[in-house]
């Protein structure tokens, strides 16, 4: 299950203090990203694709910390589902470039997350 807004933003805060990285966030542009979120996973298993796309087409939400925010919310919410996810963060951040670019849709990120399958 996608996470509620405050749930999100509390784990967001939590990483941002433990890594002394800026909490300057869009909290709006973050539960339009939680709401798409949902829109886009109609199962379980597309939730962690879901999210990473959902956020990266929103990564100026997470106030310039995108980039290490982003594969540590897609993670937590892997583990939270009890699997582990078999991409890495380099991977992740070629394809948030690509999101943000246009270069890729949700399709292409479900089944690059399905290629390197959560396990």
């Amino acid at each position: 299950m996608i996470p509620s807004g405050e749930t999100f933003v509390a784990g967001l805060r939590f990483f941002s203090r433990r890594h002394r990285l800026p909490a300057r966030y869009d909290e709006t542009a973050i539960l339009e990203a939680l709401a798409e979120a949902v829109r886009l996973a109609p199962i379980e298993g597309d939730e962690p694709a879901a999210l990473f796309f959902a956020c990266a087409r929103r990564s100026r939400a997470f106030g310039g910390t995108a980039g290490r925010l982003l594969p540590f919310v897609v993670r937590s919410h892997a583990a939270h589902l009890g699997v582990h996810l078999a991409v890495d963060d380099i991977e992740l951040e070629i394809l948030r470039a690509r999101v943000l670019l246009g270069a890729v849709d949700f399709a292409e990120i479900r089944l690059r997350f399905a290629e390197r399958p959560l396990g």
